[in-house]
């Protein structure tokens, strides 16, 4: 696999996710999530656990999107990203 930012990474995760494509979407996002730990991207793993609810939501996992959300909110107040506060309020709707 070629090596893509992991915002490009998460585009084309949610791509695959809207076409039903659900393993290539979680493959995408794991993928970026160890880009962005790796290279200490905060922001970006974020971004990784926020595509990873809706992706969970997608398989019909709620426990998990739960976790994933979590971590993501967690991530978001202590980083201050508040750019996110959006999606995180639709994806607490939405469980």
């Amino acid at each position: 696999m070629q090596e893509f930012l992991p915002l490009g990474l998460l585009a084309r995760a949610e791509l695959y996710r809207g076409r039903g494509d659900l393993e290539r979407a979680r493959r995408d996002i794991d993928a970026a999530l160890t880009i962005a730990a790796r290279g200490g991207m905060g922001l970006h793993m974020a971004d990784c656990h926020l595509a990873s609810a809706r992706l969970h939501l997608a398989r019909g996992a709620q426990d998990e999107a739960r976790r994933s959300l979590a971590t993501a909110r967690a991530m978001i107040e202590r980083m201050g990203y508040h750019r996110r506060d959006g999606e995180v309020a639709e994806l607490e709707r939405m469980l």
